[in-house]
């Protein structure tokens, strides 16, 4: 074979190869048009699901909150089957709401807490719910399903997300209100928790995407 025809025969089996461009990857998300987490800044990507998929996700399977404390206190094996979620051997995960008269506002730590008698009203709390400064945990990330860790490309992204969803529902849900005069209102709350035990009432610790004020006493 002459040095043209062996330059004439890799040109033409090159040819398709390149026009493949086989080092091309598209997202399967970004293929559909769906925004893909992994790609996004945590604040970007809380943006795309507060309003549109997690606020009303929480609206549309909270339980209310005196009967989780029922069931909890006659069947928690049953309660958490019915109405909550474990995995693996992590806490257990509800989504809640309710009314109720707040008792006392806890501020003993940077974790402020909102204690909430729901009925029958017996002045015992019931409920406690996180007002910050600072709020721990990740129940509002873990609770609904919609955040899941294999959107992402790693721990890190995930935690952020967790962090940037508390941070939301300091500056959204808490900052308009007076927390520190809630002694004594009556309060409507929904929002998410997660227990270590699954029989252990009260329910402590939720973050609320929603928490309004009533009435004033």
């Amino acid at each position: 074979m002459t040095g043209r025809r062996a330059i004439l025969l890799v040109a033409l089996l090159w040819l398709p190869l390149a026009s493949c461009v086989p080092w091309t990857v598209r997202p399967i998300a970004s293929e559909q048009g769906a925004a893909d987490p992994a790609t996004q800044t945590a604040a970007a990507y809380v943006d795309s699901i507060w309003a549109a998929k997690l606020v009303p996700a929480v609206r549309s399977a909270a339980v209310e909150a005196r009967t989780l404390l029922d069931a909890l206190a006659t069947a928690p094996t049953e309660a958490l089957a019915r109405y909550g979620h474990r995995e693996g051997g992590g806490p257990a995960y509800y989504i809640v709401k309710g009314r109720g008269v707040v008792l006392e506002v806890d501020r003993g730590s940077r974790t402020g807490l909102a204690l909430i008698d729901v009925a029958p009203l017996d002045g015992k709390a019931d409920v406690s719910i996180q007002i910050g400064p600072v709020l721990r945990g990740v129940s509002l990330r873990d609770a609904t399903g919609i955040v899941r860790f294999s959107d992402f490309v790693n721990q890190l992204q995930f935690a952020d997300v967790g962090n940037e969803l508390n941070d939301r529902v300091v500056k959204t849900v808490l900052a308009p209100l007076d927390t520190a005069s809630l002694e004594g209102c009556v309060v409507a709350f929904a929002g998410t928790l997660a227990a270590e035990e699954s029989a252990a009432p009260p329910l402590r610790d939720l973050v609320p995407v929603e928490l309004t004020v009533e009435e004033r006493r």
